[in-house]
């Protein structure tokens, strides 16, 4: 693997942590305790070494003139890098902890913290990996195996924003109704705090369809039935006849499975292969080096 590959399965592989935090807004009986301390270790520790992540961050943290250190483009990623790590890895984290008896405990109400790091932040990663892709382009250093890689990250992370988020959104509606009904049909305090929820992630949503450079129809076809459920609560577009809100929402969930498991297949099918030969590429590394300081 050349040495701009193995650079960018190292960003993927980082960008990857990101992506698998939105699991923890998903309800579920149990999390993974094991893959919750993989990725705490690459989200924190990899930031602390000189990985390719942290080089790019040292490269880009150096002032033009009049400007400070920490306003260069890599000290504010840095900042964001820390944060995630301290809001959702780390010991003061209220969201995800991990508790005395080794469970791995998650505050569902503060999903939208997780939904409002993780997505902006992922986006700003994948910038980052564009950056190195296309200098691997302009310098015909760009593999076969990295581009089928990208693609297929691309494809697995927009699966798996649009499966988070339109669960969240519709767990959201349910509870907006309710306070409405609650309060025959008044707006209250608590109603507009939803509200607000909900614009939230509604934007966030359309922030994961407008830099997304997939477009395949198993993609769009996910991806038209979310929006025009949106529509539909926003009360743009008509509820097609003879259906509820839960009709339209279950559409929603045989498009979006659809979409996921085949994104999945096609991420797993590419990404494995290329971690390990970037693990044995950087042993292998590792081994030279330490021979030649021997030499000397």
């Amino acid at each position: 693997m050349q040495t701009l590959s193995r650079v960018i399965v190292s960003l993927v592989y980082y960008n990857s942590l990101i992506r698998d935090t939105l699991e923890y807004t998903l309800p579920r009986d149990k999390y993974d305790v094991s893959f919750y301390d993989y990725k705490l270790n690459g989200i924190v520790n990899e930031i602390k070494v000189q990985s390719p992540l942290k080089v790019f961050i040292d490269q880009n943290s150096k002032p033009t003139e009049g400007q400070k250190v920490e306003d260069t483009k890599g000290q504010q990623l840095l900042k964001e890098l820390e944060k995630f790590g301290k809001d959702f890895y780390s010991d003061e984290s209220t969201v995800i902890k991990k508790t005395t008896d080794g469970n791995i405990r998650v505050d569902h109400a503060q999903n939208i913290k997780i939904f409002e790091q993780a997505i902006p932040l992922h986006e700003s990663l994948n910038n980052v990996i564009r950056i190195h892709e296309q200098y691997a382009e302009q310098n015909n250093q760009k593999e076969d195996k990295i581009i089928n890689l990208l693609v297929a990250d691309e494809r697995f992370y927009r699966a798996v924003a649009l499966m988070t988020l339109i669960t969240e959104i519709r767990k959201q509606f349910e509870e907006y109704n309710k306070t409405r009904r609650d309060a025959q049909g008044q707006e209250t305090p608590q109603s507009n705090f939803v509200q607000q929820d909900l614009n939230k992630l509604v934007s966030l949503i359309g922030l994961v369809r407008q830099q997304a450079t997939c477009h395949d129809e198993i993609y769009t076809n996910a991806l038209d039935k979310i929006f025009a459920y949106l529509e539909m609560m926003t009360g743009k577009r008509d509820l097609p006849t003879g259906k509820n809100f839960n009709d339209v929402y279950n559409e929603i969930g045989i498009e979006l499975s659809v979409f996921v498991e085949d994104a999945e297949k096609g991420w797993k099918a590419n990404y494995e292969p290329c971690l390990q030969e970037l693990v044995e590429d950087n042993k292998r590394l590792q081994a030279e080096a330490q021979a030649n300081a021997v030499k000397k």
